[in-house]
Parts: structure tokens; C-alpha cells; sequence
């Protein structure tokens, strides 16, 4: 800045240098000595008129030099001024720049910022999706693991209640035979088998028959037929009149489908309706319990008899 002030200052010092030797010349110039020293009539003469003339040519000197005065110092004013308005406007366009160059700092800052917060979004995205896969295979294996202790358990329970079932047939007939255990056991689980399936086959049985049919008391039958519901070899209902209707689980469920179809329905209306999902006809088949070969047929010797 100052060395361009002080470039622009010389022309004006050249300046007021020229105009001061300008005026020295006019006053000291040797046209005017000359004149006077060859004719010195008309210098006599001329003497008031000269120096008349020289009081006005001093007071044009004197005038012009304020105007000259006046003129630099207006020239320098206006340089000074202008010195000042360039100040200005390179100041202004230097803080305009540098402006400038904060604003796309901050806005690289702030596309810095962004792109960090775009990684740490996709980071967090990618944690979240990768921990819900670790907790869905969690789950998944867990619930493969129930699946498979529910399934040995059942098998257990099944295997218990077979168990239990041929303990308490054992106990309800004798075979008036000799045998191993194992023969007993085989036809133990055969009477269990027959007696299932004649109850199935006939659908609606009346109790006195079946007992009649299987040698056993009528109430020994009811405790059969409620033991073998509870292992779930049996399902159906014993009505007033002493028989049995045997449902099977696939009718079962069409009736609870249709209640919860329905909503809300009486009685009746759902005994008149259950004819469509029951069937009570008796199967074609029947359970041939023994024949004329079978060691074990009841009218041989060698039947079974209730203990």
C-alpha cells in the first residue's frame, strides 16, 4: 500500500516542481533585461509604464500562483481522494475474497460433516440389520431345540403311556395259557387294539354291548373308555343313555372352526348342525376279534377270561 501511494504521489511532486520553475522563468527571463539596456530613452520613458507593468505582471504572478497553489493542492486532494477510493475498493475486494474463502470452507466443512454422518447412518443400518439376523437365527435355533425336546418328550410319554396301558389291561384279563411275557405283552396291546378299533368302527356303541362283547362290566368299560381318552387314543362323549359317540379329532376341529366362524351359537342350533360334520354311520369293516385258528379265540379253550 505505501509503495503504491508513493508512486502515485511523484507525478504530483513533479508537478509543483515544474510550475515553481515555470514562474521563477517568467520573473528572471533575459527578454525583459535586454530591452531595457538598449534603449534607455524608453526605458526612461517607459520607466512608470514598466513599472506599472511590472506591478501588474506581479499581481498576475501573485495571482496565479494561489491559483497554481490552489490548483496542485486540488490535484493533489483529488489524488489523495482517489488514493483513498482505490484504498477502499481493495480493501472491499479483499475482505469480499476472503468472504469468499470462508464461506467454501464452511461449506466444505459441512459437506465433511455430512458425509461423516451419511457413514455413521449406513454403520448404525448395517449394526441394526446385522443384530437382527444374529437374534433371528437365535430364535430359530431355539425354537428347532423346543421342537426336538417336545418331540422326545412326546415319544417318552407315548412309550410311559403304552406302558401304562398294557398295566392296566394286564390286570383286567388272564390268559388261561402258558406263555412267555413277551406273548403276554403282544396280546395285551392286541385286546387294547381291538377294543379301540370296535369303538371307532362302530362309531355310537352302547355300552352294555361293548361290554358284553369284550366279557368286562359295564362299568369296567366306562373306566376303560375315560383311560384311554386321557392317553388320547379316544375322543368322543358318553351320553344319559349309556352309549358312546366316538369324534374323531379331524371332526372335532371342524365343529371348533365352525364355532368360531359363527361366534356365538346355542345349543341346538349346533346339535342340528354337528350331523354335517359328524358321521355316525358304523364303518364297513368290522374288527374281527378271533377266528376258528386264532389260539386265543374266545370260544377256544384257551380263551380270555376277566380276572
Amino acid at each position: 500500500m505505501e509503495g503504491m501511494l508513493l508512486l502515485l504521489g511523484l507525478p504530483v511532486l513533479f508537478a509543483l516542481i515544474a510550475i515553481v520553475f515555470w514562474s521563477l522563468y517568467g520573473r528572471f527571463s533575459p527578454k525583459s533585461s535586454s530591452a531595457v539596456s538598449d534603449d534607455p530613452v524608453a526605458n526612461d520613458s517607459g520607466a512608470s509604464s514598466s513599472h506599472s507593468a511590472g506591478i501588474t505582471a506581479g499581481s498576475r504572478r501573485m495571482r496565479r500562483r494561489p491559483v497554481a497553489a490552489a490548483s496542485s493542492s486540488t490535484n493533489g486532494g483529488d489524488e489523495e481522494g482517489e488514493l483513498e477510493e482505490d484504498g477502499e475498493e481493495i480493501g472491499y475486494y479483499t475482505a469480499k475474497s476472503s468472504k469468499k474463502r470462508e464461506q467454501k470452507k464452511q461449506d466444505k466443512e459441512a459437506r465433511k460433516q455430512a458425509e461423516s454422518a451419511a457413514r455413521d447412518h449406513k454403520r448404525e443400518k448395517q449394526d441394526r440389520h446385522a443384530e437382527l439376523r444374529r437374534r433371528k437365527d437365535e430364535e430359530r435355533e431355539a425354537e428347532e431345540q423346543r421342537k426336538e425336546e417336545e418331540l422326545k418328550m412326546q415319544k417318552e410319554n407315548e412309550e410311559a403311556a403304552a406302558v401304562e396301558e398294557f398295566d392296566m389291561w394286564k390286570g383286567s384279563f388272564s390268559v388261561d395259557t402258558e406263555g412267555t411275557s413277551g406273548e403276554n405283552t403282544e396280546e395285551g396291546q392286541s385286546l387294547i387294539n381291538d377294543f379301540v378299533n370296535f369303538i371307532k368302527n362302530h362309531k355310537c356303541v352302547a355300552l352294555e354291548d361293548l361290554a358284553a362283547e369284550f366279557h368286562l362290566r359295564t362299568q369296567e368299560c366306562i373306566d376303560r373308555i375315560i383311560s384311554l381318552e386321557q392317553m388320547g387314543r379316544l375322543s368322543g362323549v358318553m351320553d344319559d343313555r349309556g352309549k358312546f359317540i366316538y369324534i374323531s379329532p379331524e371332526e372335532m376341529k371342524a365343529v371348533a372352526d365352525y364355532i368360531k366362524r359363527e361366534g356365538r351359537v346355542s345349543i341346538s342350533h349346533l346339535a342340528k348342525k354337528s350331523n354335517e360334520f359328524i358321521d355316525l354311520e358304523p364303518k364297513q369293516q368290522e374288527v374281527v376279534l378271533g377266528d376258528l385258528d386264532d389260539p386265543f379265540h374266545y370260544d377256544s379253550p384257551q380263551a380270555i377270561t376277566v380276572a
